[in-house]
């Protein structure tokens, strides 16, 4: 047992020491999202250029390895559109940041949710920037025989943006968005998309290699073909 007139101390040394952690960590953040502004290209750069266009390819494995086509638009601050074809079938997602749509009816639930965590990836990194105040650190986290730092960035809705940046270069190798009302059967979602192949396009870096996962499970790959940095898209782009 401590004496009465010791506790109050060890309270208030308490308290100190979390306010230092709370505030290493956070210039910890902002040296961290500082690193990975200027690593893609710098904030005015990225700034001038709210819009992209991608077109690729996509191999699903959920479709036995098929491969198809994707064209994805993305307007900030988190307007999106893509749309995939196998084939003679199409898959045509829209989200104009406050309903989305799929093969132009409105979804709610799962379906929307992952809209909206696409669109949140798509503002990488500049959304990181916009919303440091949000920003928690989850610490350093080992990716692929590497030492990468990781952020979370709350949503809203259970949603949750998940960031894993290597220190070394600023680059966001791997993000992760989960929560939300939940998939099949109650599971929670997790979206997990890799990054790498990183090119310039008009001076901002972008990578033209993404795998992805769903909830653990290899999902396909993402291979682009053309990056296109615009000052907007076409009225109209983002309805249904």
């Amino acid at each position: 047992m401590y004496p009465r007139r010791i506790v109050p101390l060890i309270g208030f040394l308490f308290f100190l020491s979390c306010a230092f952690s709370t505030a290493i960590a956070s210039g910890d953040i902002e040296r961290l999202v500082a690193q990975t502004i200027k690593a893609y290209g710098g904030e005015k750069a990225l700034r001038n250029a709210p819009a992209v266009r991608h077109t690729g390819q996509v191999t699903s494995r959920m479709r036995g390895g098929a491969t198809g086509s994707i064209f994805r638009e993305f307007e900030r601050p988190n307007r999106l559109r893509v749309v995939i074809r196998y084939g003679s079938e199409t898959e045509d997602r829209v989200y104009d940041g406050k309903t989305g749509w799929r093969q132009g009816k409105i979804v709610t639930g799962p379906p929307l949710d992952a809209m909206v965590l696409q669109a949140a990836r798509m503002d990488l990194p500049l959304i990181l920037l916009d919303r440091k105040k949000d920003l928690v650190d989850r610490g350093p986290t080992a990716y692929e025989g590497m030492e990468v730092r990781t952020l979370e960035l709350p949503l809203g809705g259970g949603l949750a943006l998940t960031v894993d940046i290597d220190p070394a270069s600023g680059r966001i190798v791997r993000s992760s968005g989960r929560g939300g009302r939940g998939g099949t059967g109650g599971i929670p979602l997790e979206f997990i998309t890799s990054y790498s192949d990183y090119r310039i396009v008009d001076g901002i870096l972008s990578p033209f290699r993404e795998g992805n996962f769903a909830n653990g499970f290899v999902t396909g790959e993402t291979t682009l073909s053309k990056v296109e940095v615009l000052k907007s898209l076409p009225p109209g782009t983002f309805q249904p």
